[in-house]
């Protein structure tokens, strides 16, 4: 600082001298100071202002209170373009190198570069009058204790002097700290905002972020540890201030190295070390201040126990290594740090997947060769709607090539059908909100070409789902497409099959209810007439002895061509259910229904059907149970015996037929059990059916109970013409017979065996044949059945052949039959039976008729006009339940009372026709053809035995007759 001279002291000083022109010096009363001293010895008259005694008052006032302000203070006096600085001795160390030449000097020439950013503050302070605080963003270097110092000030202007601003006080304070702080931080911001994803760019960006604040970084180098954890090599990456041929800027060595700082940086270790400034840092281009630094820093970056370098910066020359300056290094030290342990596990992961991309690319390689060539469309869709690859079986499919679908925007949807499009939206959108997986089928607009018919478009089965990323979110979309074409339309083509099937079949159960409905009204009529015509023959024969032989042959031959009219009649009736039956089993609707029967007793109620035949045709036969029956100790047995019924009469109806023109007609019949091995009680050269439909295992259901399994056989042979081997495998089909012959000699259809081996095979047994040509056939089957553990209804009683007991009384029937023949002639023999007969045209008539009298029975016509069977029984039942509207509940007054028997009279023979009456009210059903003593036997059956006594024996052959008993149920 410049010497002051201090002012004369001759003692003629006064106090104040205030007006310019006094002599007397003013400056006497200012604060006794070698700065004041110095101000007064200024040579202000080549200054703007002039001499000191030349002052105006303002001036002097102002003068006084800046050189008395215990602050860094300093005065511009004059106009705004041409200021002069009057200041204090704190002010003189902030004016640095500029004391004390800007002492009287202007603003301009003591600081021109700030004169452009500094002139706006005078102006505004000047133009308003109030003073404009500033902060200076520019540090400047004091001396401070004899070292130089960067520092950073702020302060203000005050305008001052009169109306007009003759002058501004300037005062200003020091914001050191919190500018160097700013700066430093806003540096290590800048370092800390880089995402890196590798090491080196790490290296770099600290390098760069390093040289945006070269006064506190002057000096820089970043040495990295190269080849991994066990390697010594260090290897330059980079330097700020470092001239190329430099001592220091050592390219690559071994931590081992004593070349350039590498000692240094091995002494360091893994601690932040400080060294200070030697000759090895001689001739340095330090950037910044251009002043060498004090004190190098030297931090190692260490991640997890890894070294991975050094980096080296000189610090600030102009700022002591104090407390902010040590932090300032800490914190790049561990910005550093930060950002290469965070780069370092970018690398390891990005490694990890290059490592798992490059595993998966072999995998991926035999994946696609596996996709190329499998036989379901594949094709993965980016949420946006993009394909991202497909396989040319999906193109294929689809019925579009890749370059179709390369428009994105969801253009792979373009392929389905119009018609399917917002279902596949639809579906696109669930995939796309999350849902696991949709399987659905869709139409295309690619056309099918099918076997038959015009094309159609293809439909594809499509099963989709969605990838999801870590967080659960739908990135993409995978599909599998497989062509369901043929089978959609294999499927609607045999759904069309199946009902025209359905159709068929309801016209043919039609077709066969009306022929069965046409065909037994008047066989029944026929039956009826030759069984009145046989009963009158022999009554004439019985009682007008001594006719002359003329009419005795007559009669004869009139008893004759009566029972050949009833054979013919049941022939026919058999051709019918044959008929029906088959009809029943080409559509699945045959049932076995299990009820408990004796083997012996069904054998007998059968050879009872057919014993006037028998001995009519002179056949000599016999029946031999097997001894199995007794060693087994069988007897009752679960098993449909109306079924078994069914195919014995097939069998034995058959024998009859060709044995009765042998010389000695023969049958045996034979029947047994065993539990394994059915066809061991058969002969050995019995020939099997071949079996053609698979049946479940009928035993096993809960309607047959849980006794052991036994296989009932039974076998008929007779001594007729026997079988050639070749007719021997042709019986048993549809509609065939032995030879061309057969059906002209003895009739038939070529049925009765067909039916019979389906039935057997329905309940789980076979049917067979063993025949020497010209010595006779023996036709034999077996069935499964069940053991039953507790004793059951009679025989009689299953096969509805009940007895009625003695009273006295005719019956008195209702006969309710719209055919006026039916009517006669059934009337005609019920009467001879004995029995009182009404007769009723249709059902309402019926209805009239009990309401005006009893009956003991009532015969009900099924089909008949204004009100058929089904309707009248409903009411009749109806009428029960209420106690009104006939007469015979009338004369028991009281509801409740036992209902009326009703016995069903119908053609209509199908099962579900027969449930239908009895549901309607029908006690029992019988089916026509019939006699007209087996109606009068299940009459007996029917009635309580206190009733009457009707004669009457079971049905004879050929009456099939499907009953419910009713009888013993009351009105509830």
């Amino acid at each position: 600082m410049q010497q002051l001279t201090p002012p004369p002291e001759d003692g003629s000083a006064h106090p104040l001298l205030s007006m310019p022109g006094n002599r007397l010096d003013w400056t006497l009363d200012l604060p006794q100071s070698d700065h004041v001293r110095f101000f007064r010895e200024t040579d202000w008259l080549r200054s703007n202002l002039g001499p000191l005694d030349t002052w105006s008052p303002s001036l002097r006032l102002f003068t006084s209170f800046v050189l008395a302000d215990s602050k860094p203070a300093c005065l511009w006096w004059g106009p705004v373009d041409n200021l002069t600085a009057i200041y204090n001795e704190h002010y003189a160390a902030l004016a640095g190198p500029l004391h004390p030449k800007l002492m009287g000097s202007t603003f301009i020439d003591g600081y021109p570069e700030l004169w452009a950013s500094i002139s706006a503050y005078f102006a505004a302070a000047k133009k308003t009058r109030l003073g404009q605080n500033y902060s200076s963003a520019v540090s400047v270097v004091v001396e401070r204790k004899g070292w130089q110092e960067e520092a950073f000030f702020s302060g203000s202007f005050v305008p001052v002097g009169g109306p007009e601003a003759e002058g501004f006080i300037n005062t200003t304070y020091e914001v050191t700290a919190q500018a160097l702080s700013e700066r430093r931080s806003s540096m290590l911001n800048m370092l800390g905002s880089i995402a890196a994803k590798d090491v080196d760019t790490v290296y770099s960006h600290t390098l760069a972020t390093l040289a945006t604040n070269p006064k506190d970084v002057p000096l820089a180098m970043f040495y990295r540890l190269q080849g991994g954890d066990n390697s010594n090599i260090l290897k330059l990456h980079g330097h700020i201030g470092l001239p190329e041929d430099h001592p220091l800027k050592v390219e690559s060595a071994t931590i081992d190295s004593e070349e350039g700082l590498i000692p240094d940086l091995r002494r360091a270790g893994t601690d932040v070390a400080v060294i200070d400034y030697d000759e090895r840092f001689d001739n340095v281009s330090w950037t910044g201040w251009g002043a060498p630094s004090k004190k190098i820093a030297i931090i190692p970056i260490i991640c997890s126990s890894r070294m991975f370098g050094y980096l080296i910066f000189g610090t600030n020359p102009f700022r002591p290594q104090d407390e902010p300056s040590e932090q300032f290094v800490r914190d790049v030290a561990r910005m550093v740090s930060s950002l290469v342990t965070s780069a370092n596990d970018a690398e390891s992961s990005k490694k990890r997947q290059e490592q798992l991309e490059a595993d998966l690319a072999f995998s991926d390689l035999k994946l696609r060769h596996l996709i190329d060539h499998a036989s379901v469309g594949m094709c993965h869709a980016s949420r946006d709607g993009y394909m991202l690859w497909a396989n040319d079986h999906y193109y294929k499919l689809a019925g579009q090539s890749a370059t179709d679908q390369e428009a994105g925007d969801r253009a792979f949807l373009d392929v389905y059908h119009e018609e399917d499009r917002s279902k596949a939206e639809a579906i696109w959108e669930d995939l796309i909100k999350g849902a696991d997986h949709v399987t659905v089928e869709l139409r295309v607009k690619r056309m099918y070409n099918p076997p038959s018919g015009d094309p159609e478009p293809a439909q594809l089965q499509v099963l989709a789902f969605p990838y999801r990323d870590e967080l659960g979110c739908v990135r993409s979309v995978m599909a599998c497409t497989t062509d369901i074409s043929r089978l959609k339309w294999a499927q609607t083509f045999q759904a069309r099959l199946a009902a025209e099937a359905r159709e068929a079949k309801r016209h043919q159960e039609a077709f066969i209810d009306v022929v069965s409905h046409e065909m037994r009204n008047p066989l029944s009529a026929i039956v009826h007439c030759a069984d009145a015509i046989t009963i009158a023959v022999q009554e004439c024969q019985n009682q007008l002895a001594g006719l002359p032989q003329p009419c005795v042959e007559a009669l004869d031959d009139s008893l004759q061509s009566a029972k050949i009219i009833l054979q013919c009649a049941h022939h026919q009736k058999r051709i019918i259910d044959d008929i029906l039956t088959l009809s029943k089993l080409d559509s699945m609707l045959l049932s076995i229904t299990p009820v408990a029967v004796k083997p012996a007793q069904l054998v007998d109620s059968i050879i009872n059907m057919f014993e006037a035949e028998l001995k009519t045709n002179q056949i000599a036969y016999n029946i031999n149970p097997d001894s199995s029956l007794i060693d087994l100790d069988i007897d009752y047995l679960c098993f449909d015996p109306s079924r078994v019924t069914q195919i014995f009469i097939n069998l034995l109806t058959n024998a009859i037929k060709f044995v009765t023109p042998a010389k000695d007609p023969k049958i045996s019949i034979r029947f047994g059990a065993c539990i394994s091995d059915p066809r061991s009680l058969f002969p050995d050269n019995m020939f099997w059916a071949t079996e053609r439909k698979s049946y479940d295992e009928l035993t096993n259901s809960p309607e047959w109970g849980v006794g052991e399994e036994v296989y009932l056989t039974f076998s008929v042979k007779d001594s007729g013409i026997g079988l050639q081997d070749k007719e021997i495998h042709k019986i048993f089909e549809r509609f065939r017979q032995a030879n061309v012959k057969t059906h002209v000699k003895y009739g038939g259809s070529g049925l009765g065996l067909f039916i019979s081996k389906e039935l057997t095979e329905k309940q789980g047994g076979e049917i067979g044949v063993s025949s020497v040509f010209g010595q006779g056939s023996t036709f034999g089957f077996y069935v499964k059945t069940r053991r039953v553990e507790t004793q059951p209804q009679s025989i009689n009683e299953v096969l509805h052949f009940g007895s009625a007991g003695t009273a006295a009384g005719p019956l008195h029937v209702l006969l309710v039959e719209d055919n006026l023949i039916n009517q006669k002639v059934l009337g005609k023999q019920l009467m001879k039976a004995g029995l009182q007969v009404e007769v009723a045209n249709h059902g309402l008539e019926a209805l009239h008729t009990l309401e005006k009298q009893s009956f003991d029975v009532v015969l009900m016509d099924l089909e008949m006009p204004v009100l058929d069977g089904l309707g009248a029984m409903r009411q009749i039942r109806n009428r029960e339940l209420v106690g009104d509207g006939l007469a015979k509940t009338k004369e028991s007054d009281k509801k409740g009372a036992e209902r009326l028997p009703i016995i069903a009279v119908t053609a209509n023979v199908r099962k579900e026709q027969i449930d239908t009456a009895i549901a309607a009210g029908a006690d029992r059903v019988m089916q026509k053809p019939f006699k007209a003593a087996d109606l009068v036997y299940m009459m007996k059956s029917l009635l309580p035995a206190k009733k009457t006594a009707l004669g009457g024996s079971p049905p004879a052959k050929g009456s099939e007759t499907r009953l419910v008993d009713r009888t013993k149920e009351k009105i509830p």
